[in-house]
């Protein structure tokens, strides 16, 4: 009997520890599982967190108008914004690639490598290398900036920066030029008349006259400086009203014939009294004026000016068109540029465009206004 209580205690006994360590190895798989289920939910989080950041960096690559590449210590590309991707023409995978590998450029490598340099000797200050350097036969300003892992490049293409640059300096030297021509011959012919020309009614008439060729020269240089920056404040107001063609046409002829008919030329004018077009009269009237003044200002003596207007597919093409030299066909891809003046010896000087033959087109009383266009070459000052 003692025996078989002997063996019964110890069954329990047995069982008990074994329930123990159950329970205990329990307790050891329960708390296993809930640090794998948190260093899972930890990766996913950071998954998730370098999603949004590589989604924040594509963003943002598309919002700035810099070109951005991000490189490592080794000069190997660990980012780059899809404009850098589409200026050197890589796919989506640019990681792993070196820089020169990347860019094709050697100027671009070594500035990246001389922004490493200047960081390392530095002790990681954060100084800026800026270069020029050309990409596509395009100029680009390119700045490099160290980091504790690698360094940055920004590219930013600064050709119409320079393009612009080119036309202020244009815009003065021309303006200037222009302004002290007729200054000068009003002051010339002022000291002639004021030496004694004046008692002489018919030499006083003459210089008077030559007198007003240039105060209205001088008028319609500021008349185009103020319309250019009214258009580009955009503060011209356009007012779409029924016109008559004609109409538009007369006001411009009467106004400059005075000075046609100073160089005898011959004014044609072909417009249908019948004629509508929709229309800001005051808008077309000016664009018309300066037309005709440049066809007038560069037109020989004893040449021919028409003035015409035509149906083109539903719109209204009001034509100047003159017997004047116009440019050569290098410089036609200019001739819209603000303040070009092609070669004066063909061209006679100016502030902008206009010329040889120009054309203002604007809709019928169905249709709207259409801009400008030309056919042929031409120089001069019409701002249209």
């Amino acid at each position: 009997m003692n025996e078989a209580l002997f063996w019964i205690v110890f069954v329990l006994i047995v069982a008990a520890i074994g329930f123990a360590a159950w329970r205990r190895s329990q307790r050891e798989i329960d708390r296993l599982r809930r640090e794998h289920l948190a260093l899972v939910r930890e990766r996913e989080e950071q998954i998730a967190r370098a999603r949004r950041a590589e989604a924040q960096l594509t963003a943002l690559g598309l919002a700035v108008l810099e070109v951005i590449v991000v490189v490592d210590h080794d000069l190997h590309v660990t980012y780059a914004t899809p404009g850098a991707r589409e200026l050197f023409g890589m796919d989506e995978s640019v990681g792993g690639r070196s820089l020169i590998a990347f860019t094709r450029s050697g100027e671009i490598d070594q500035l990246a490598a001389d922004a490493l340099a200047a960081g390392h000797t530095s002790g990681g200050a954060r100084d800026e290398l800026d270069r020029v350097i050309p990409i596509a036969d395009r100029p680009f300003r390119v700045r490099a900036a160290a980091f504790e892992g690698g360094a940055v490049l920004a590219l930013n293409d600064v050709s119409e920066l320079q393009r612009l640059g080119r036309a202020r300096r244009d815009f003065v030297a021309n303006i200037s030029h222009e302004l002290r021509t007729p200054l000068t011959s009003i002051r010339l012919l002022l000291e002639t008349l004021l030496s004694g020309a004046a008692h002489d009614p018919v030499e006083a008439s003459a210089l008077l006259g030559k007198i007003q060729v240039e105060v209205e020269t001088l008028q319609q240089m500021a008349q185009e400086l103020l319309d250019l920056a009214q258009i580009e404040s955009g503060r011209t107001p356009v007012r779409m009203v029924p016109t008559r063609a004609a109409d538009l046409v007369a006001e411009v002829v009467d106004r400059l014939t005075p000075q046609a008919r100073r160089k005898r030329h011959t004014l044609d004018v072909e417009v249908d009294p019948g004629m509508m077009v929709l229309a800001d009269a005051e808008l077309v009237s000016r664009a018309l004026g300066n037309l005709l003044h440049n066809a007038i200002k560069f037109t020989p003596p004893e040449g021919r000016i028409m003035l015409r207007a035509r149906l083109l597919d539903g719109d209204v093409m009001i034509e100047v068109i003159d017997s004047g030299p116009g440019i050569v066909r290098d410089d036609l891809p200019r001739v819209f540029e603000r303040f070009f003046r092609a070669d004066r010896a063909r061209a006679g000087g100016g502030t902008g465009p206009g010329g040889d033959h120009h054309a203002v087109s604007g809709g019928d009383e169905g249709g709207h206004a259409a801009g400008s266009e030309a056919d042929a070459p031409f120089t001069g000052t019409g701002l249209v």
